[in-house]
């Protein structure tokens, strides 16, 4: 199998879909890795590497995309490689199109017949997302790090070192969600001794919070609560992702009693705050409310060697025995391969894709019966 790997196109991002360490496994195996050149510069990684495991390395995405039979690439396609998507050829990334309603790029899928696997739907047996776990405690960690960097002055911040300091009063930090992002950036917090409260739904979670990180205030989600926490809080952080339809939790009239020049990190960049929207890694923050805001959603590609190298230790094997015994043979066998299928022969195959986007679904094991 030829199997391609394109130089991300989305702004900042520096990961990559393979390492020079997949890339041997995949060549050993009688594979033919394409690298497009200096995709793996921003992960450390640098083109020699690659060569040296095997790989050839062509000089544009063009090229990826033209000889490939299955694409491994990190973030959402961009307008851009809409156009050089190919009938039959498989291409797996963090699509998103269960979550973010993207017409656009899923009618490119359907109309060119590609075959999209997203690693955010990569579901092991327990319900947990193995893609999902690694990436939400890195964006986690580092809420609360760019958190410490913006409060700073000449980043757009009052001036505020975030961090217990004797005699002063500690500054306060709301953690919105108490999940694999929200305990993370509340164990930062806690070690810089902040002064922390967790908002959490789930009594069951807020029970293992509590035992897990005991100098938090761990409490049960409520607004009018929320709304007088928010009053005297430094940073608010929002880990929670929101599912479509979903309601702001935070209006533009609570942030807007925020504290001058406060600060939100929103780590799912819109939807559950009223004043957040989308930003990027070269442009990060803005101001709304008189509150600092900063909603980047692709924060892992801050330390893209540790989060590429987390990503395939779950898409790696999914990787390579795809290129083995080809896709339809894996799909037959693995259940959790055939769950992350979201588009096959210009169909949505994929409950949770089909449902967001208000369009007809086919599940993936009928598309097989009907092949058969």
């Amino acid at each position: 199998m030829i199997v391609g790997v394109p130089k991300e196109l989305k702004i900042a991002e520096t990961r990559v879909g393979l390492t020079p360490k997949w890339v041997k496994k995949l060549t050993a195996s009688g594979h033919k890795v394409l690298i497009q050149s200096m995709a793996g510069k921003g992960s450390g990684f640098p083109d020699e590497e690659y060569i040296f495991a095997g790989a050839e390395v062509v000089d544009t995405i063009d090229e990826v995309y033209g000889k490939a039979e299955f694409v491994v690439k990190v973030k959402e396609l961009q307008p851009y490689e809409y156009g050089l998507l190919r009938e039959n050829q498989m291409v797996m990334a963090w699509f998103h199109l269960a979550e973010d309603v993207d017409h656009e790029m899923l009618q490119a899928l359907l109309d060119k017949k590609t075959i999209s696997l997203s690693m955010e739907l990569i579901v092991l047996p327990d319900g947990t997302r193995p893609t999902i776990k690694p990436m939400s405690e890195i964006a986690g960690t580092l809420a609360m790090l760019e958190a410490v960097k913006y409060a700073q002055y000449g980043y757009g911040g009052t001036g505020i070192l975030l961090r217990k300091m004797a005699g002063l009063p500690s500054s306060k930090v709301v953690i919105l969600g108490g999940g694999n992002a929200g305990f993370n950036a509340a164990q930062v917090a806690v070690g810089l001794g902040l002064n922390v409260t967790i908002v959490e739904a789930s009594m069951n979670r807020i029970d293992y919070l509590t035992k897990q990180l005991p100098q938090a205030d761990v409490v049960m989600w409520d607004k009018d609560l929320l709304s007088e926490l928010l009053i005297h809080t430094d940073v608010l952080i929002n880990t929670i992702y929101p599912m479509p339809g979903a309601k702001s939790l935070v209006t533009r009239e609570m942030v807007g009693k925020m504290k001058h020049k406060s600060m939100i990190i929103d780590i799912t960049g819109v939807g559950l705050i009223e004043t957040s929207h989308y930003t990027t890694l070269e442009d990060p923050i803005y101001y709304e409310q008189g509150v600092l805001h900063y909603c980047v959603p692709n924060m892992p590609a801050l330390c893209p060697q540790t989060s590429t190298n987390l990503m395939l230790m779950t898409t790696g094997h999914y990787i390579l025995n795809i290129a083995n015994q080809g896709l339809k043979d894996v799909v037959e066998k693995d259940e959790i391969v055939r769950n992350c299928i979201s588009t096959w022969n210009g169909e949505v195959v994929h409950h949770e894709v089909g449902i967001n986007n208000n369009m007809p679904y086919t599940e993936i094991k009928k598309m097989l019966l009907c092949a058969k």
